[in-house]
């Protein structure tokens, strides 16, 4: 029987096409792990070889929909046991060969699935979960999405999510300095971009420019970026894009004796004189697994090229604890994480000591069971995060602050297939709260409460993977009155109508086309609607505007994908129609009472476009050379002018020299690498007029410039059987003077961006 590369039933790989069918394993006995008295559980098993047949070691075998991963032996063999009855998705990895995703159904007997992978040098995600209803290769996601990896994170150990994700094509980081930074997708930020903490809704971005997601993206496996809306599974807030920080698997103990092992990992970074530390623990014993991590982080003020940016010090310390059991009947997985930031406000003032900290703590319960062949996943999630900001740095009283509260939950029924078609039924529902504390008032407090019903499907026919969708929400808004700031009580509430149609077409094995089209929204916020107060991180009063219809959006991408074994390549572009853009404007007025300027928040059409490109070639199996570019171009159609905070046009490259081994040291690498930033000369009027009035009509803070980095690192063995990994970087080797176009600071400081840093770090297993 001969099997195509393009059928859904047998595999849906990144390159091409797997041996080996999935079966009843008849000559395959259930181990005795897998003889569960009284249940239904089954064990999958199989064997990873070569084109050639030769058995394929140390093979990362993960059933995705479990969260359960095993290894190949020497000889080949994988075997995960304790499985229940249902449809499943398996990945296989390994390095030195391209990832390969299969579907298979288990059901009254045990399964084998036997592979064949080919051999490659591109290393590349085996999976994305985030843009469909199942998972699938990077190569049939049905929507551009990007992948940053733990090896990358791990590396870095960025500080903020926009740091981590600022050389993805198509993303940059919303910064305001070293310590805070939120990712910027296709030109929108804030709550047009929803982040995820594996899968949980964070809900404080909405407070404005300055507030960031307080997650710690280096504890993370990996991050996944949906560029553009995908609001029909994600809802509101989800139509510029959606970011994902997916947790590390728990540890399986099913079949194993119990054990426990972690890692620790010290590093330091010249520029800020930053050192940073975490520690991670984990284990299992039989269906119970654990994990518990906490990391920490000081900087003192940043050193630019020329001077030391005043009040720019921060600090922060999180961590997180989770705990699970993996049963016949499914699995349970508990969560807790706290991350508390402390960081000093750069103002125009040299001698002004402004500072605002964070405390947000999340918790977060998952369960999955089969539902005969369906599996119903469900989750209930409670965060609350408090924003403190404090005159000066002798204050112990907050000057200003909020605290929200967010009540989460999601369910969702992955149903069996129906004729050719896989996908789910989803139904969502939020409620959150926001309250003002402190000596000011920016907004009024507020509740609000979210349902929505949903529906993914899916489908893969010969060549073509189709994807649709649609949405319903409904939200309700109920203010309070604040008579400091003239504010009457105020109820609204909002309905929207989301759909999502994709196509992907594969011309050749290693060749695919795609065009998506999608519907989002974003119903206003509070601080849209009624904010009508000082905001000293911004230096703004902020006045919000009652009278706000939801936002929508409708944007098309189009896109090729090419993946062979030496090289991966993506070109797309899009174009996004937003309706009821909401933006703010300065009101030419100054307010009495702080004496900072007013912006008024108002309405209209705008269309952003642009184009993303991405490119890994390996010529040789030493030599890995990587580039991307990307452009956006945003206008209000209603005003007739540039939107403000659009990204100029990027490119980065990097050559990296690699290898398995070198002597005693393993997987050594150097590379020399950088990116180039174009000047924007297209300004929003209240951008440009502010560049003629504080550099002479010079536009210095849009100039031009490209950063050079340099890097290396390898891996030495221990006498324990562990690994000790070193790397280090030197950041902006040139010490070239620069300004990123969408830092905060460019309004308040002549070249903020960080001078040379040289970035040490050393990370151990035990």
């Amino acid at each position: 029987m001969t099997t195509t590369h393009f059928g859904r039933v047998v595999i849906l790989a990144c390159f091409g096409t797997a041996s080996g069918l999935t079966r009843p394993a008849a000559a395959a006995p259930r181990t005795a792990d897998a003889a569960v008295s009284g249940s239904d559980a089954r064990t999958l098993s199989g064997r990873v070889t070569d084109p050639g047949g030769k058995p394929v070691a140390q093979a990362a075998v993960r059933l995705i929909e479990l969260k359960r991963t095993a290894t190949s032996d020497n000889d080949g063999k994988y075997s995960i046991t304790q499985i229940p009855p249902g449809s499943y998705t398996i990945s296989f990895r390994v390095i030195g060969y391209a990832p390969q995703v299969r579907k298979v159904t288990v059901g009254a007997a045990d399964v084998t699935v036997d592979v064949t992978l080919k051999p490659s040098v591109i290393e590349l995600p085996a999976v994305q979960v985030s843009a469909s209803a199942e998972a699938t290769s990077a190569l049939n996601s049905p929507q551009p999405i990007a992948t940053v990896s733990e090896e990358d994170l791990t590396k870095v150990r960025p500080t903020s999510l926009g740091e981590a994700l600022a050389d993805v094509a198509g993303v940059r980081n919303n910064s305001s300095g070293a310590a805070a930074g939120k990712p910027v997708i296709r030109g929108l930020t804030n709550n047009r971009v929803l982040v995820l903490d594996n899968g949980q809704r964070l809900e404080h971005n909405q407070w404005g420019d300055d507030h960031f997601s307080s997650v710690e993206p280096a504890a993370s496996s990996r991050i996944e970026i949906i560029r553009g809306p995908a609001s029909v599974l994600y809802g509101s807030d989800a139509l510029g894009g959606v970011i994902n920080i997916i947790e590390p698997d728990l540890p399986d103990g099913i079949g194993r004796a119990p054990f426990v092992q972690g890692s620790v990992t010290g590093g330091f970074a010249s520029g800020n004189r930053q050192p940073d530390g975490s520690l991670t623990l984990e284990g299992a014993s039989s269906g119970f697994g654990y994990r518990a991590s906490v990391t920490g982080r000081t900087a003192e003020d940043t050193r630019t090229p020329t001077y030391t940016l005043w009040n720019s010090a921060y600090h922060n310390v999180g961590g997180t604890g989770t705990l699970g059991y993996r049963g016949t009947w499914g699995y349970l997985t508990g969560r807790y994480t706290y991350r508390n930031d402390r960081l000093n406000l750069t103002d125009e003032d040299p001698t002004a000591t402004g500072r605002a900290g964070t405390d947000d703590h999340r918790g977060h319960l998952d369960l999955s069971i089969p539902v005969g062949p369906s599996r119903l996943d469900w989750g209930v999630g409670y965060e609350r995060n408090q924003r403190h900001e404090w005159a000066d740095a002798t204050s112990t009283s907050e000057a200003f602050g909020m605290r929200q509260k967010s009540y989460t939950t999601e369910a969702r029924l992955h149903h069996s297939p129906l004729g050719p078609f896989s996908g789910l039924v989803g139904l969502s529902g939020e409620y959150t709260t926001d309250a003002n504390f402190g000596e000011e008032f920016l907004e009024p407090d507020s509740k609000a409460a979210d349902a929505a019903l949903y529906v993914f499907e899916q489908t893969d026919i010969g060549r073509w993977n189709l994807s649709f969708g649609g949405r319903y929400d409904y939200r309700h808004l109920d203010v309070d009155a604040n008579a400091d700031l003239g504010n009457p009580a105020a109820k609204r509430h909002w309905s929207s109508v989301t759909g999502n149609l994709g196509v992907l077409y594969h011309l050749t094995e290693p060749v695919a086309l795609v065009l998506n089209v999608g519907r989002g929204f974003r119903s206003p916020s509070t601080f849209d609607l009624f904010a009508n107060g000082p905001h000293e991180a911004t230096s703004t009063f902020e006045r919000g505007n009652p009278n706000l219809s939801t936002e929508t959006s409708l944007n098309t991408d189009v896109a090729v994908r090419i993946q062979s074994a030496s090289a991966a390549a993506e070109v797309g572009g899009f174009v996004n129609l937003i309706k009821n853009f909401i933006y703010t404007v300065p009101a030419n007025q100054i307010d009495p009472g702080s004496g900072l300027q007013i912006y008024d928040v108002t309405q209209g059409d705008a269309v952003l476009r642009g184009f993303e490109g991405q490119l890994q070639y390996h010529p040789t199996a030493y030599l890995h050379l990587e580039g991307t570019a990307d452009y956006v171009y945003g206008k209000n159609t209603t005003a007739g002018e540039a939107l403000p905070s659009m990204p100029p046009f990027r490119a980065t490259y990097t050559a990296r020299l690699e290898a398995r081994s070198l002597g005693k040291l393993s997987s050594p690498y150097f590379s020399v690498g950088g990116e180039s930033n174009a000047r924007q000369t297209r300004l929003n009027p209240a951008e440009a007029t502010f560049y003629a009035d504080a550099f002479g009509g010079q536009g210095y803070q849009s100039k031009p410039y490209t950063l050079v980095n340099l890097a290396t690192g390898f891996s030495l063995p221990t006498s324990a059987g562990r690994t000790v990994q070193f790397d280090f970087q030197l950041r902006n080797a040139l010490d070239q003077d620069w300004v990123d176009y969408l830092s905060h600071l460019k309004t308040l400081a002549p070249n903020p961006g960080i001078g040379r840093n040289f970035i040490a770090r050393v990370t151990a297993g035990f």
